[in-house]
């Protein structure tokens, strides 16, 4: 059916949600850099839900969740360990 609205020939849906699918840009971000970068930024704006469950995929990695304010946190000092963020 959906190929038939979007007039596409493969059509593709995810069964994430969003607490989901931040975890799994952790684990593509942290990936992205060779499992090198151990920290990983997320807005203190995002959903309780969504924080919580990346924190939980990232403690199995060992990498370290920072949830702060992104008009505030000093990326220049502190952001040579991070390997992703999350608005």
């Amino acid at each position: 059916m959906i190929t038939e609205l979007t007039g596409l020939a493969v059509s593709n849906a995810s069964l994430l949600d969003e607490a989901s699918a931040g975890a799994e840009s952790l684990f593509l971000c942290w990936n992205a850099h060779n499992q090198k970068r151990n920290k990983f930024f997320v807005s203190h704006n995002v959903f309780p839900t969504t924080i919580e469950v990346i924190k939980s995929r990232a403690l199995f990695l060992d990498i370290e969740v920072i949830v702060g304010d992104i008009e505030t946190y000093d990326f220049a000092k502190n952001g040579k360990d991070i390997c992703g963020v999350v608005v």
